[in-house]
């Protein structure tokens, strides 16, 4: 069951029924880790009756060309036969199907858009792409390239990435956003999932979970290691691999200075900027460092304060951190508390 979407599901079966007509259409959903996209496409997928087609990204296949097309279109091609000679030359090459040189990116594009033509018939089609963050350089410019063209052949196309700088960078589509969930509907997943959580529990996981759904799923898990009695731990909840997997990756894709810069800011609670660039100074990194954090939306600076956009960025990266590196940065922090403001620290 899905809560806190309905005005997504009606944009989306907004799409279908234009399908359905004949009129194409493109959505690309937006959200940040774990709050909601694939739930959004499988609940979508189950209740269509348009003939579906679907493919995801797959980070470790990033650097493969056409790895993403391929497996999208798989299911379609017993339709390559009918497409006009160079697209179908041009797309069994990209896929290794057949011989031949490298194949011209426009080519490759209108046969996507050929093959879905075709796949579609007289009926309307639904094609779905999740994690479209992770789709390899080649596939990522023929679906968007195919996306642009789509026009009367009854093709609902969608897409789902995350929420960040560069992330399936496109422009000309319409995108939705999906928020976090009001706390009504928060609470009502949570009690569902988790009816016998305690009122300090409960409290908690909402506060940290801060409407993202997968949090609010997974961290009553981290709650039975956390609990004694009915007393909690004081501090964050260690998070699960799931939780881990999807609020750190971006975190392992920046420079080390940076990641060094944010394992200092998970392990202060004040956030004091002058405190945080005092500490990172042993290490050589200083204000400039910041910057691939901004930009990659994971902390917000206001006036000499940083904090990090989501409280799960911030657990994920100190549980990640190895202990040594921990007691480190807690050695810097703790060297950095020299200035008269911080002596009862």
């Amino acid at each position: 069951m899905l809560y806190g979407r309905d005005s997504e599901l009606k944009t989306i079966e907004q799409l279908l029924a234009a399908a359905e007509e004949g009129r194409s259409g493109v959505l690309v959903l937006r959200g940040e880790p774990g709050i909601g996209k694939s739930a959004l496409l499988d609940h979508v997928v189950a209740n269509t009756e348009l003939r579906t087609i679907r493919g995801t990204g797959v980070e470790y296949e990033a650097e493969l060309p056409y790895a993403g097309l391929s497996l999208l279109l798989r299911p379609a091609l017993g339709c390559l036969g009918r497409l006009p000679e160079p697209q179908r030359h041009a797309l069994e090459a990209a896929f290794g199907l057949a011989a031949g040189d490298r194949s011209e990116p426009m080519f490759v594009g209108l046969a996507v858009l050929s093959l879905l033509s075709e796949y579609a018939g007289d009926g309307p089609l639904l094609c779905v792409v999740d994690d479209a963050q992770w789709l390899d350089r080649a596939s990522h410019d023929a679906l968007v390239f195919a996306a642009r063209r789509l026009y009367a052949e009854g093709i609902a196309l969608i897409f789902a990435a995350r929420d960040a700088p560069g992330s399936f960078a496109v422009t000309g589509l319409t995108e939705l956003h999906l928020p976090a969930l009001h706390p009504e509907y928060a609470s009502a997943l949570l009690d569902g999932k988790a009816a016998d959580l305690s009122a300090a529990a409960r409290f908690r996981v909402l506060t940290e979970a801060r409407g993202n759904p997968l949090a609010l799923l997974e961290l009553p898990l981290s709650l039975a290691g956390e609990q004694s009695g009915d007393t909690l731990r004081p501090g964050a909840l260690p998070l699960t691999g799931r939780l881990l997997i999807a609020f750190h990756g971006q975190v392992t894709r920046l420079p080390e200075s940076t990641g060094m810069l944010l394992l200092l800011a998970a392990s202060d609670d004040a956030g004091d900027l002058g405190v945080l660039l005092r500490a990172g100074a042993n290490f050589g990194v200083g204000p400039a460092d910041l910057a691939a954090a901004e930009e990659a939306n994971l902390i917000l600076i206001d006036d000499d304060r940083l904090r990090f956009r989501h409280p799960l960025i911030r657990a994920a990266v100190h549980q990640r951190a190895p202990i040594d590196r921990r007691m480190i940065a807690h050695r810097a922090l703790a060297d950095a508390f020299d200035a008269a403001d911080q002596a009862d620290r």
